[in-house]
């Protein structure tokens, strides 16, 4: 097992475990399909998306968080389809964006982030897990493909990231957002959806990080 495999295993692993929100280990059976998803070369990216979008699935169905890696599949397999869209003669628009530069410009940025805060481990991580990310994106995927990819990776990230910010970071950022949610004098259910929106951005500009768009 090369450094690049681990480094995709252990991203998986990490972000499965946050969004459950407890430690967790996956069962061989999981971990078969994981290998199966690194052979056949399914983006890092493809896997944390489909990922969040189950877990939240379930959340706002008020179920039970998922508790096996089988039950993302479906979702992992749709993002990489739309991903791979390109490699089965999709047509799209030429585009002036630098594809391949572009993204690897996005993934130096998060890994420069990530070196700001060498020191905070949790933090760190999330960050290393992001980039990697980013750079599993397939450059040859149509554009609005991979915007729509960049998006959802990069709400997942920063919810990611709000937890492992540090305390003093954390409290900032708090501070921010709900002073900025005093100012607007919202009902509740406006104040909710709107405290996400704002989170996202405080955190986005506290670490230094780029907007994941092409």
């Amino acid at each position: 097992m090369n450094a690049d495999e681990l480094a995709y295993y252990r991203a998986v692993e990490d972000h499965f475990a946050f969004l459950r929100g407890t430690p967790f280990l996956f069962s061989p059976r999981d971990f078969a399909l994981l290998r199966r998803w690194w052979a056949e070369g399914v983006p890092l990216a493809a896997v944390l998306v489909g990922l969040t979008e189950v877990f939240e699935r379930r959340r706002e169905r008020g179920d039970d968080p998922v508790s096996s890696l089988s039950y993302c599949r479906h979702a992992v397999a749709r993002h990489a389809r739309r991903l791979g869209a390109a490699r089965v003669g999709t047509a799209e628009p030429e585009t002036p964006i630098d594809v391949p530069a572009r993204l690897a410009a996005l993934a130096a940025a998060v890994r420069g982030a990530g070196r700001l805060f060498a020191g905070e481990e949790a933090l760190g991580r999330a960050l290393s897990r992001l980039a990697a990310a980013i750079e599993t994106l397939p450059p040859a995927a149509p554009p609005a493909a991979l915007d729509e990819e960049l998006a959802q990776l990069e709400a997942s990230a920063l919810d990611a990231l709000v937890e492992a910010l540090p305390g003093a970071l954390a409290a900032q950022v708090t501070g921010e957002v709900e002073r900025q949610l005093g100012e607007l004098g919202l009902d509740e259910e406006a104040r909710g959806r709107t405290r996400v929106a704002l989170r996202r951005r405080a955190v986005r500009e506290a670490l230094g990080l780029p907007r994941l768009e092409l």
